[in-house]
């Protein structure tokens, strides 16, 4: 015999507003670009503003995580396709977490950052 789910009760909204501040929205930006580009969050900046048309554009300067030199590992993909994909990543978490529209990431990088294996104490 089967069972029939029970109806799930949905909260009546009370009245009121909700907003995300500006700074809650820049750091945001910051942590998901870090985690996208795997960039330390401290070398990561973003700057978010209103496109005029309801949605959000975010712009990150970050630095570029390689591979320690010498170590003979390669990139993952070449430096556009982590743009792309890192872009694309920003959009969607930022859009996850805030519940706001990305029309637009703009990705800067503005220096390289070896990607060091931590040590295990």
């Amino acid at each position: 015999m089967s069972q029939v789910p029970a109806p799930v009760s949905v909260p009546t909204p009370v009245p009121g507003t909700d907003r995300i501040a500006s700074p809650a929205l820049v750091r945001t930006a910051q942590a998901v670009a870090a985690e996208a580009l795997r960039a330390p969050v401290r070398e990561v900046r973003a700057r978010v503003v209103d496109d005029g048309r309801g949605a959000l554009a975010v712009e990150v300067t970050s630095p570029l995580a390689l591979p320690v030199l010498g170590s003979h590992d390669l990139p993952d993909e070449p430096v556009l396709g982590t743009a792309h994909r890192a872009r694309t990543t920003i959009a969607e978490r930022f859009r996850t977490i805030t519940g706001r529209e990305v029309a637009r990431v703009s990705l800067t990088f503005s220096s390289a950052v070896l990607a060091r294996p931590r040590r295990v104490r």
